[in-house]
């Protein structure tokens, strides 16, 4: 036994290839790896500051997505992608997260929704101008619940696998709200008729109101990528 690697070191692993593995796909989706350009194992371990072991697994589920294409043993290159199938990858997330709040209309708690109430309320104060980062962590958190609610760990992965864009592009796009308070708004007016709808258990508006929104986010999210 004394050759295995203890639990907790495979945990760290996993968790550092999964966070290169985001960083990464983030990075191709913003550009910030450019279509056509070479990269090692190596080299994205330097830039990321981990080893190149995580960045190994990382690169094995961006193969399997497409994201990049191996040249030789050694390097690879990122794979080029149009913004109209960053757009598709986009309006697929918005139809399954729509069908995920649908299934968790019927099995949420009153307890989940009155805690997704408490982050709409603070999402509600000085949404003009409060912190970006802050203002992000509740929505992320309503999605949480939401999502979570749904109780469906495949739904759940197939989300995971399409989230093109991370945390640093999302707080670009709420900065960008305070530019135009009336996207901002919005957002806060849509989480508040999913909550009467989901209150009022009723699947057909959830899933639309979801699917309407995030649909019609797709070109906001995109502009902030540019």
């Amino acid at each position: 036994m004394g050759g295995e690697p203890e639990m907790g070191a495979l945990e760290r692993l996993d968790s550092l290839a999964d966070r290169a593995y985001r960083a990464m796909r983030e990075q191709i989706a913003t550009g910030g790896l450019g279509q056509g350009e070479r990269v090692t194992e190596r080299g994205l371990a330097v830039r990321l500051g981990v080893s190149p072991t995580p960045v190994r697994e990382a690169l094995r589920r961006l193969e399997q997505e497409r994201l990049v294409e191996r040249v030789s043993a050694r390097q690879l290159r990122i794979a080029a992608h149009s913004e109209e199938s960053v757009r598709e990858l986009l309006y697929t997330e918005a139809v399954v997260r729509a069908a995920a709040a649908r299934f968790a209309t019927l099995k949420i708690s009153d307890e989940t929704l009155d805690a997704m109430d408490r982050l709409v309320s603070e999402l509600e104060q000085d949404p003009e101008a409060g912190e970006p980062e802050h203002q992000l962590s509740l929505a992320r958190q309503f999605d949480e619940l939401l999502l979570g609610a749904a109780n469906n760990a495949v739904v759940a992965g197939l989300i995971d696998s399409m989230s093109v864009f991370g945390w640093s592009l999302r707080v670009r796009a709420v900065q960008a709200m305070h530019k135009n308070p009336e996207v901002g708004l919005g957002r806060i007016r849509f989480h508040r008729q999913l909550l009467a709808a989901l209150r009022e258990r009723d699947p057909e508006q959830v899933e639309s109101l979801t699917r309407d929104h995030l649909i019609d986010s797709v070109d906001y999210i995109l502009e902030q990528a540019r």
